[in-house]
C-alpha cells in the first residue's frame, strides 16, 4: 500500500522531553519485516487507526527542555481535519507527549546509585507504537522462545497477514486486523511453525473482533480496573497483564511481577549478584521508588541495553538469549 498523501504537523511535548530515549527502545527485538525505523532524530512507524492504516515519521525540531516534534502522517487517502486530530491524540497517548514527569524527576534525583542515568535520559517517556491487540501478538510470539525464534515467528505471521506500506521512500509493515483471521484456521497458523501460540493468536483475534474488549476505554481507568479486564483475555497471565498496564496504560506502579529471566537481569543491574530473590528485588524496588517503581526501572533497564549498542556485555549476552 502506497501512502502518497501527506500532512504536516508541530507538536509541543511536556519538558523536558528525550527524543531518541522515547523512540526508540534497544530492549525490543528487532525484526526483519520492520513495523517501524529509527534513527537519531527521527522516526517512522505504520499507524493502524481503526479500519485505517497510516504512515507516521515524527522528527526532533526542538531540545530536551524546549522540545518540538515535526510531524508528518501518511495516507492514501487526502485527509480531513477530524483524522488528523485523532492522529494527533493516539501518538500524544502512545508516547506519553503530555504526561508532566517533574514529581518522577525530583526523585530520581535523590537516588546516588543511578542519578547519573537518570539525567542521562531525563525525559525520556514510557512509549508503545503499539495497539493493545498489536502488542499482545508480539508478546504471544515471545513466550518460551528464543529472540531468535520469536523474530522467526512473528515474521512468518506478518509475512503471511500483514501489510506493506511504503512512504517517505520506506517500507515498512502493519500487523493485521483481528478480523483478517476470521477465515483462517488454527492449522493454516501452525503451517506458519509458531506451535501452540496458534491457538492463542486465532482465540484472541475473535475475541477482538467481537470486541470483547474496548482498548480505549479503559485508558482513563484504574490499574486494578483495567488489569481485571486484561486477565479475561485468553492466554493473558501475570506476566502478559503487566507488560500490557505498563506499555500500553502507562500505569507506572506495575512492579509487582518478576519473570525469571528479567530476575537475572535485575539482580546484575541493582546487586551486582547472579541471582536475587524475586521478592526482595520487587520489595526493594517498590520501596525505593513507590509508585514510580516501574518508571524507574524501565530507565535502568533502556540504559544498559543502549550500552550493549557500543560495547558487548558478557553477562547480559547470555540472558537474553540470542
Amino acid at each position: 500500500m502506497k501512502l502518497e498523501k501527506h500532512k504536516a504537523f508541530l507538536f509541543y511535548p511536556k519538558p523536558p522531553f528525550h527524543f531518541d530515549g522515547t523512540f526508540y527502545k534497544p530492549s525490543h527485538f528487532p525484526n526483519k519485516l520492520k513495523l517501524d525505523d529509527w534513527q537519531i532524530g527521527k522516526y517512522w512507524q505504520s499507524l493502524r487507526l481503526g479500519k485505517k492504516l497510516y504512515g507516521l515519521k515524527i522528527e526532533n525540531a526542538g531540545t530536551v527542555v524546549k522540545p518540538k516534534l515535526k510531524v508528518s502522517a501518511y495516507s492514501s487517502k487526502n485527509f480531513v481535519e477530524e483524522e488528523l486530530e485523532k492522529i494527533k491524540e493516539e501518538i500524544a497517548w502512545r508516547f506519553e507527549l503530555n504526561v508532566d514527569l517533574k514529581e518522577f524527576n525530583d526523585l530520581a534525583k535523590k537516588d546516588k546509585r543511578f542519578s547519573r542515568v537518570f539525567k542521562k535520559w531525563i525525559g525520556m517517556r514510557n512509549a508503545s507504537q503499539y495497539g493493545l491487540y498489536e502488542l499482545l501478538i508480539i508478546t504471544i510470539v515471545l513466550q518460551n522462545a528464543t529472540i531468535r525464534r520469536s523474530q522467526q515467528m512473528l515474521d512468518a505471521l506478518i509475512g503471511k497477514f500483514g501489510t506493506k506500506v511504503e512512504f517517505d521512500k520506506k517500507e515498512l509493515w502493519a500487523i493485521w486486523l483481528p478480523e483478517d483471521l476470521e477465515n483462517i484456521s488454527e492449522q493454516e497458523l501452525r503451517d506458519l511453525k509458531i506451535g501452540y501460540r496458534a491457538k492463542f493468536t486465532k482465540r484472541l483475534s475473535y475475541d477482538f473482533a467481537k470486541g470483547k474488549i474496548e482498548e480505549m476505554n479503559l485508558r482513563n481507568l484504574d490499574k486494578e480496573t483495567v488489569n481485571k479486564e486484561l486477565i479475561k483475555l485468553y492466554g493473558v497471565g501475570p506476566e502478559t497483564a503487566h507488560i500490557l498496564l505498563f506499555e500500553i496504560y502507562h500505569h507506572y506502579d506495575t512492579f509487582d511481577h518478576v519473570a525469571p529471566w528479567q530476575q537475572k537481569i535485575y539482580s546484575r543491574l541493582f546487586y551486582g549478584k547472579k541471582l536475587v530473590s524475586a521478592s526482595k528485588i520487587r520489595n526493594d524496588i517498590q520501596k525505593r521508588y513507590g509508585k514510580y517503581s516501574m518508571l524507574a526501572v524501565h530507565y535502568i533497564w533502556e540504559d544498559v541495553f543502549w550500552k550493549r549498542k557500543n560495547e558487548k556485555i558478557e553477562w547480559l549476552e547470555k540472558e537474553i538469549r540470542l
